[in-house]
């Protein structure tokens, strides 16, 4: 590679960087190409250059952010662990996501069909890991229908404290919350 293929690299890695700062910062609806541009030190044209649309931009930083947030799960949050175990670094995982899965969650119908797919199916992963988990090391037997109609209870509780995060918070709304959601796993599943 030579010295103008690596600025250029080096210039596009660094308005993705920039852009994922930001949306942790400002969420989906709220971010304009001129504030990447800004925040990045480059122009407008910079932008579209390396990315066509601000679309293509967010879709691109969105999707990293998403596999990143699965591979921890998958990494950190093992089937075999104890379900406390387990839930205690689903949540560690879930706290250090938080902005951005707050973000997420609020502006999700406004967000390219391509991430809310990939939303989707990081959801989907979710629930079937705790579902394995639940079946190997729950202390509780129940039927896998009513397994998922509880995971879907407790992720949705999830779901609403992410949403309800206001933006202007710098703390952690599910930190806060962590002994109501430790409480309610235990009703469903203990």
């Amino acid at each position: 590679m030579n010295l103008r293929q690596q600025s250029k690299q080096k210039t596009r890695e660094h308005i993705l960087n920039e852009t994922a700062l930001l949306l942790r910062e400002v969420g989906f609806l709220d971010l304009s190409s001129n504030m990447i541009a800004r925040s990045s030190k480059v122009s407008q044209g910079t932008v579209f250059l390396h990315f066509g649309t601000k679309e293509n931009l967010l879709r691109i930083v969105l999707d990293n952010i998403i596999s990143s947030l699965e591979n921890e799960l998958k990494t950190r949050c093992k089937i075999s662990s104890s379900t406390h175990i387990f839930l205690k670094n689903y949540l560690e995982v879930i706290i250090e996501y938080e902005n951005i899965l707050s973000s997420l969650s609020r502006d999700f119908f406004y967000l390219p069909e391509s991430v809310r797919k990939k939303i989707t199916i990081y959801e989907t992963l979710t629930k079937n890991m705790f579902f394995e988990n639940l079946q190997k090391k729950g202390k509780k037997k129940i039927s896998i229908v009513d397994a998922f109609v509880a995971i879907d209870g407790f992720y949705s509780q999830i779901q609403r404290y992410l949403v309800e995060k206001n933006e202007d918070n710098t703390g952690s709304i599910i930190k806060d919350k962590k002994g109501r959601l430790l409480k309610l796993y235990r009703i469903l599943f203990e």
